[in-house]
């Protein structure tokens, strides 16, 4: 199946004034970090309602079933995100929303949801458990059910980004962007790829929750028995099949990020472009991170939302700080004699690398009995700092292991 890319500019004219038209950011940062001479362009996607591009595909199809909304209700399942954009447009036209979320969605998201008005039932471990459920409440109750990505009114809205990217951008060849159960990456690049057959349509996932490129492998859509990332936003078990159908046609390349490398582009973005996102749109700025090559021309990185838990906050910036190398641990066999850890701390202190935490280990180690295991973590300006640390320590009297 085919997405007709006037419905997209359709839906594009009906959202007017619904959703927010979220600009393109040059980062001219992230070119010189990347060392590129292309422009690249964020999409930021968490400055959206609600935080995230889902109230585009959850409008379109509201907008649709109105009436019928209006008298039986709306359900829905979600990791948080489009229970968010249902829940939100629910409220503003007056519709009773109920929203099923996996057990460990953030409570941020829960609270968020709740905010507007809609029943909040959390059920199960993944997307796939709690979409399961709200498919049996929807039997019972007849309301309508608003799927998050397989239903192309849902698609169509979440093209709208598409829309908007090549307006602003219509020189774009390279177009970046996260897949989960690939809603926002069918609708956007097809209205893309109808536009400019040649734009690179980049698909991000995560590793904690590849279905993708199995998906390609076996020819269809395949359920992974578990999902585990901090970008819980993509952690849909399976794809859906008109999502897929659509994706494996558009789809130039996939990059996969692991966490250690999301938290790394979470940690660059909030930084460098004082941005908050979720582990979605880290996933998007580790992908070109990790394949700069990727960037052909004018680039398009898609952030497709900023509803972090912030509770995972202080665990991600320091998983990216090890990631970037600013952050390092090393063990020390000292002799167990006076002045032996004076002389290793000045070492460090000459060569201007702050100590965070020491500790010196003689019961539990391999260190003979007259010497000291010592455990240090440094807070470090980058990988060719801890180069020159690692020379200099290496020249001591002292066996050196960095972990």
């Amino acid at each position: 199946m085919k997405i007709d890319p006037l419905k997209i500019e359709e839906a594009a004219k009906k959202a007017e004034g619904k959703i927010r038209r979220t600009p393109l950011l040059r980062s001219e940062a992230f070119e010189k970090y990347l060392g590129l001479k292309h422009p690249i362009f964020f999409k930021p996607e968490n400055l959206q309602y609600t935080g995230s591009f889902k109230v585009r595909g959850s409008l379109n199809k509201i907008l649709s079933i109105l009436p019928s909304a209006k008298s039986k209700g709306v359900i829905t399942a979600s990791a948080g995100n489009h229970a968010q954009g249902v829940a939100y447009h629910s409220f503003h036209f007056g519709i009773k929303a109920t929203i099923v979320m996996p057990e460990r969605t953030p409570i941020v998201k829960q609270r968020a949801t709740r905010a507007w008005g809609a029943d909040v039932v959390l059920k199960g471990e993944s997307y796939q458990e709690a979409f399961n459920y709200a498919l049996e409440l929807q039997k019972k109750s007849s309301a309508e059910f608003v799927h998050a990505f397989e239903d192309q009114l849902v698609i169509e809205g979440q093209g709208t980004l598409g829309f908007e990217v090549f307006q602003d951008c219509p020189e774009i060849e390279s177009f970046v962007c996260p897949i989960g159960g690939g809603g926002l990456l069918a609708g956007s690049a097809s209205y893309l790829k109808s536009k400019n057959s040649k734009v690179k349509i980049v698909a991000v996932q995560a590793e904690g929750c590849s279905t993708f490129l199995p998906s390609l492998k076996e020819g269809k859509p395949v359920t992974l028995e578990k999902v585990d990332t901090i970008a819980e936003g993509m952690s849909a078990k399976r794809m859906g099949d008109l999502t897929f159908d659509i994706c494996r046609e558009m789809v130039d390349e996939t990059v996969i990020v692991n966490d250690s490398e999301i938290s790394q582009g979470l940690l660059w973005v909030l930084e460098n472009e004082r941005l908050f996102v979720e582990g979605c749109a880290g996933a998007t700025i580790a992908a070109v991170i990790k394949k700069p090559d990727v960037v052909t021309g004018p680039t398009v990185v898609v952030l497709s939302g900023g509803n972090l838990d912030v509770n995972l906050l202080a665990r991600i910036i320091e998983r990216g700080l090890v990631k970037d190398g600013r952050r390092v641990r090393l063990e020390a066999t000292l002799a167990d004699v006076p002045g032996s850890l004076e002389r290793f701390i000045h070492v460090l202190a000459e060569e201007k690398a702050s100590i965070l935490e020491i500790d010196h280990e003689r019961v539990f180690s391999q260190a003979s009995l007259r010497e000291v295991s010592t455990h240090v973590q440094l807070e470090t300006e980058g990988p060719e700092h801890v180069d020159r640390i690692k020379t200099r320590l290496t020249k001591g009297p002292w066996p050196i292991r960095f972990m």
